[in-house]
């Protein structure tokens, strides 16, 4: 788990208790093992749940590369996962050979013929012959991806799930292609370099969008202190709707939500609505007799191990199960809420914001300056230029525009189909652009 602070929600409300979040499962001690890249892989064949046999030397012959992923049914992780394997499959099967390898000795052909017609799985499943393979990567987390080259040579491995079938595709594409001539090694997943228009704000934030909703303020005492904590106490239903609001500081494509209850992870990408320019995500509230009748939602970056600028904040049917939540705390050891209060009506606050605000970014979110855009009207367009920050800044009258990139610096390109709008309102975005 990458932040204790996260941990004791995460056991509390999760029906899976104590599994790493999205790092995969741990079967086994050790360290991740890399030795193996850059070698031949070891040949092997298994007979699929169809019947049909893979071999991974015969499979080459007629795919640019193949993708072998170890996983077995009780893995949360890889039940999360196989939905973007599956669609990644479904566009790729005839460049890459796709086989999963069931690794739990103990789960029968049957029960992975179930597995895969239950979760709607087409990708080609057996079960691993032995443990060789998963000794030979050094296996240690449930699902792990080994990437095999046209060559035979292994040139990626993964031990954790992936998050979207966006991160699939792009270590997929590295080894597609005539460009591909000789075997190179991809030690991580690569950037999402696409053009993209991100809404930000002056911090982060979670909150409902709206509703007869009573925020509280709970003091909150964990191993980093004490400290206090947001939530609101949500009657009228099931679910509410969250709004989400990221920093124009944090690196947007490393930004996640993590729905406490239901253990997912979700890009800040996906929850976009686009026609509204905000991020929004519907949380259940579970009902007030449940075991664990509360729910928590998190923001954070992913690629810091422990984000000092994560947020959380929690949400209960009613009073009574902020005390279900402390008493469960206290058995965790994690945390602990020492006490906890209303908090006062907050005034909703206008938009300080004078003009329309872009910063330009790369895919490493470092600023890109000199990148012209054009602000058009059904009319006319504007010029505005970044600046050393990569900040675009346009006071023109608010209006709908449509913001176009006409230049960048030697060295960045962008597409030329993208399109991004402003919201009416004065707002602020990042915009990414590719350095090649």
């Amino acid at each position: 788990m990458k932040n204790r602070f996260r941990k004791a929600l995460v056991w509390l409300t999760c029906a899976v208790m104590m599994m790493t979040l999205w790092t995969g499962t741990a079967t086994a001690e050790g360290e991740k093992n890399t030795d193996f890249l850059g070698k031949p892989f070891p040949d092997f064949s298994v007979t699929d749940t169809e019947g049909k046999t893979f071999t991974l030397s015969e499979a080459l012959k007629d795919h640019q590369a193949a993708m072998i992923v170890f996983w077995a049914t009780w893995c949360g992780p890889c039940e999360r996962e196989f939905p973007y394997l599956e669609e990644v499959y479904q566009k790729y099967d005839d460049r890459v050979a796709f086989i999963a390898l069931n690794e739990e000795k103990r789960e029968t052909e049957d029960e992975i013929k179930a597995y895969r017609a239950e979760h709607g799985l087409t990708i080609p499943m057996g079960h691993s012959e032995d443990d060789d393979l998963y000794r030979y990567i050094g296996g240690v987390y449930l699902p792990d991806t080994v990437v095999v080259d046209r060559f035979g040579n292994a040139v990626f491995f993964h031990d954790s799930a992936f998050k979207n079938p966006e991160d699939v595709a792009r270590v997929l594409e590295t080894f597609l292609g005539d460009d591909y001539t000789q075997t190179a090694v991809l030690k991580s997943i690569p950037g999402d370099t696409s053009t993209r228009a991100f809404p930000v704000s002056a911090a982060r934030a979670i909150y409902p969008e709206s509703g007869n909703y009573r925020k509280v303020v709970l003091d909150w005492k964990d191993q980093n202190g004490e400290r206090p904590v947001s939530g609101w106490i949500v009657p009228e239903g099931d679910s509410v709707r969250l709004r989400i609001e990221i920093a124009a500081d944090d690196n947007v494509s490393a930004m996640e939500f993590q729905d406490g209850l239901m253990d997912n992870c979700i890009s800040i990408a996906k929850m976009l609505d686009p026609e509204r320019g905000v991020y929004v995500y519907d949380q259940i509230i579970p009902d007030s007799t449940a075991e664990r009748p509360f729910s928590s939602a998190f923001l954070y970056d992913s690629t810091i191990e422990t984000d000092p600028k994560e947020i959380m904040v929690l949400l209960f049917p009613n009073e009574e199960a902020i005390s279900v939540m402390t008493e469960l705390l206290k058995q965790t050891g994690e945390a602990a809420v020492t006490s906890w209060k209303y908090a006062e009506e907050e005034k909703k606050q206008e938009n300080a914001l004078q003009a329309y605000i872009i910063h330009v970014v790369d895919q490493d979110n470092k600023p890109v300056p000199e990148v012209m855009v054009n602000f058009c009207t059904d009319t006319a367009c504007i010029p505005n230029e970044s600046d050393e920050n990569g900040t675009v800044t346009f006071s023109g009258a608010p209006d709908v525009y449509h913001v176009q990139i006409v230049d960048a610096p030697d060295g960045y390109s962008w597409d030329e189909s993208y399109d991004m709008y402003t919201t009416r309102e004065y707002g602020e975005w990042v915009l990414r652009v590719r350095k090649d």
